[in-house]
């Protein structure tokens, strides 16, 4: 078993439902489990003008490769009620795989750890209150760290 880490994300909707609905349909799937979930906090959105953003994380434990937990993280975006738009648009739910263990994949559909970790709060916050103890596997580099270094020019509020 390795630990995962998925971010999530709404700005669409009841954002907080949208998260916690995808949140139970991943708790349902047998080959993983999430055994924790940070802080929701209100995020200025990277991108076109749009609402801002709900954002979370989880960790979960899986015997599967990060090919398999996108594909299941797919589906529930899916079933939520995504539909693929404009890169970086307005979205009822995302669903981005952060970090599988020290797995490092950069495949066409799919790069672990996820490749803007570093560069955006809104990732870092939520990770370090779930594992303050985390090592970006490709950096080398504490999370915390990460967090300490990282220059925003968008706001990020804990509101959970």
């Amino acid at each position: 078993m390795v630990d995962a880490y998925i971010g999530l994300g709404s700005n669409l909707g009841k954002r907080r439902n949208n998260i916690d609905n995808s949140i139970s349909l991943l708790a349902r799937i047998g080959d993983l489990k999430v055994v924790d979930k940070a802080s929701f906090y209100e995020t200025e959105p990277v991108g076109p003008v749009q609402p801002w953003f709900v954002n979370t994380a989880i960790r979960i434990e899986t015997d599967l490769e990060g090919q398999r937990i996108l594909s299941l993280c797919k589906e529930v975006e899916k079933r939520i009620g995504r539909i693929d738009s404009l890169n970086w648009g307005p979205r009822l739910v995302d669903l981005d795989i952060l970090l599988v263990g020290s797995e490092i994949t950069h495949v066409d559909s799919l790069d672990v750890p996820h490749p803007e970790i570093q560069n955006r709060r809104f990732v870092l916050l939520p990770l370090v209150e779930i594992n303050p103890g985390l090592v970006h596997p490709e950096l080398n580099i504490p999370i915390e760290q990460l967090l300490d270094e990282a220059e925003s020019d968008k706001k990020v509020i804990k509101i959970t």
